[in-house]
């Protein structure tokens, strides 16, 4: 019989690179570019949240994972363990799942007391389902404030087009007419300093979540190669950007963080961007092409128009687990913005 050890660590600076990539990206079915080591160093760097990281181990070899950061209450001196913001944080296992499963949760429990009031997982992928009815025996409670948009690209072009509205396809058409271009360039430093900026711009106009300067510059130097950034220009001026991430291992692509100059909308940037982008998932040989999160409304306007380009609504599962009457009103009070999704705006405006 296996004997499984726990280890907690509060920075993923103290566990083997190697080792946890294999089990997030490798070993396990449940895990994705946002649990890689490099995503939470560039948070970890950008910042300084404190963690708690778990391991579970037999016979010295590293079989699970699961990231959680210190997260707290505003305005009060509770917290809770919970993914990074904005992120995901799944349990990962590479082999006897219900034993490393149960040995995951059993210290998360002991994580979980005085302060610490309860424990948010959010994984990143549909395959953590299969630990629902676990997490539901453990007192883990599903709700769904998110859902993301993907869409099949293991398909040519025009295959993928006819999924899109007739307003969308005419919107393409008129964007051509307008002479409006789009391409990938380069994340370089500069770029992304540059793209940082018109960000925070897009999300105050918005009055959205987005990704600071700070941990731009952090996923630029942590996983810099696996940013790709699609420009729109209009007489070889820019007109807007949208940053995405590659997720290889699960031939994904993910279209993150967007920047648009509102003054343009009328050359339709956001479709082109997107047309962009994922002709070049299709051509680079990815299946997939992830919209990113966005309220689960279909009066959203984000919504609206993630459908309206051939997106499949999948709800985002978040499993919490609060341990105290008081604990679940203060938790409940804090409301959706403790943990907004990966990409996009919590706004009723196409972004």
């Amino acid at each position: 019989m296996p004997t499984f050890t726990t280890s907690v660590h509060e920075s993923i600076t103290e566990v083997n690179r190697q080792e946890w990539n294999a089990v997030v990206t490798h070993q396990s079915d449940t895990g994705s570019v946002f649990e890689r080591y490099e995503w939470i160093e560039a948070y970890e760097d950008a910042t300084g949240a404190a963690a708690r990281h778990v391991q579970v181990r037999t016979d010295g070899t590293l079989v699970g994972v699961h990231p959680t950061f210190v997260r707290p209450l505003p305005g009060t001196p509770f917290r809770f363990l919970g993914p990074p913001k904005p992120g995901t944080n799944g349990v990962m296992i590479a082999t006897d799942e219900a034993a490393v499963f149960a040995a995951i949760t059993d210290r998360m429990a002991d994580l979980t007391s005085g302060r610490t009031i309860g424990h948010l997982i959010r994984p990143a992928t549909d395959p953590a389902v299969r630990y629902a009815t676990r997490l539901r025996a453990r007192n883990y409670t599903p709700s769904v404030r998110d859902c993301r948009f993907v869409l099949d690209i293991d398909r040519p072009w025009d295959d993928v087009a006819t999924d899109l509205s007739g307003k969308k396809r005419r919107n393409l058409r008129r964007a051509e007419e307008a002479g409006v271009a789009a391409t990938d360039v380069e994340a370089t430093s500069d770029r992304v300093e540059a793209f940082a900026r018109s960000h925070a711009e897009h999300m105050r106009r918005l009055d959205g979540d987005g990704a600071s300067a700070a941990l731009l510059r952090a996923l630029h130097s942590t996983v810099g190669d696996r940013l790709k950034l699609f420009r729109a220009t209009v007489d070889d001026e820019s007109i807007g950007e949208l940053l995405a991430v590659r997720d290889d291992e699960r031939d994904r692509l993910v279209l993150l963080f967007p920047a648009y100059d509102p003054t343009n909308f009328d050359h339709y940037p956001s479709e082109v961007l997107y047309r962009d982008a994922i002709q070049w998932g299709i051509e680079n040989g990815y299946t997939t092409c992830d919209y990113g999160e966005t309220t689960p409304d279909f009066e959203d306007g984000t919504f609206a128009f993630k459908t309206a380009f051939g997106g499949e609504a999948r709800p985002t599962v978040r499993w919490e687990r609060i341990g105290s009457r008081l604990g679940r009103v203060l938790y409940s009070a804090a409301g959706d913005g403790l943990v907004p999704g990966l990409g996009g705006s919590r706004v009723s405006r196409p972004h």
